[in-house]
């Protein structure tokens, strides 16, 4: 398996980065699928772009506080899409890098940025358009997203995931790790933690953090309406 010979990635210069990336690519390609070694060489490959710093940040000025939110799902999208189609990297199209860099803007942000905004209305301006996760109600000024929510909205939230009358936000968690469950993330959220600081605490991926929440949000959001009416 290629190794790294003790420099980090980011030490690793962009000749000496793009030619690692490549052995590991290779080195998967050739494992058959759904080996150890095959998941091995995906895993440091993956774990390679990550500690680089040289993915792409695409339309960074844009979305406002849901990029983070956005570009976690998009990086979660692109790794699925890389430890399962490892077979369509050409290397004589190009380097790992740009592969997925191409892809991460082209196809991965863009359909993780869609999931997040809400389906625009015909005749609605889509600029103009608000999607909230729980923490931007404290975030945001309630009257100006709807008239009628009272500026206790997100207290009314908080207190609603902490009481938990039939335990459903504590018993939904991300796999094989029970504290890390739908309630505490939430909370930790109003209270506005990053995602990057749940990350070092569960030792949790961002992207598996944020796309789990952001489940949960969908899967409960009948429920947080019939608890907080």
């Amino acid at each position: 398996m290629p190794g790294t010979n003790g420099l980090s990635a980011e030490r690793l210069e962009q000749p000496h980065l793009d030619n690692h990336l490549r052995q590991l690519a290779i080195a998967a390609q050739k494992q058959p699928k759904g080996s150890p070694d095959r998941q091995r060489a995906l895993t440091e490959l993956i774990s390679t772009l990550l500690k680089s710093r040289r993915l792409s940040r695409p339309h960074r000025g844009q979305f406002r506080i849901l990029y983070e939110e956005i570009y976690a799902e998009a990086l979660q999208r692109l790794f699925a899409f890389v430890c399962d189609r490892i077979d369509d990297y050409n290397l004589q199209k190009g380097e790992v890098l740009q592969w997925v860099n191409f892809l991460l803007s082209r196809r991965f942000f863009i359909e993780a940025s869609r999931d997040y905004l809400p389906v625009v209305y015909k005749g609605m301006d889509a600029r103009s358009v608000k999607r909230l996760s729980l923490e931007h109600l404290d975030q945001s000024n309630p009257t100006e997203v709807n008239p009628q929510l009272t500026p206790s909205l997100s207290q009314e939230v908080k207190a609603c995931l902490i009481e938990d009358p039939e335990g459903l936000f504590k018993q939904a968690h991300v796999a094989d790790h029970p504290a890390a469950n739908f309630q505490y993330i939430s909370i930790k959220r109003l209270e506005g933690y990053a995602w990057q600081d749940l990350s070092a605490e569960f030792g949790i991926p961002v992207p598996t953090l944020s796309s789990f929440y952001r489940r949960c949000l969908a899967r409960f959001a009948s429920k947080l309406k019939v608890y907080l009416s």
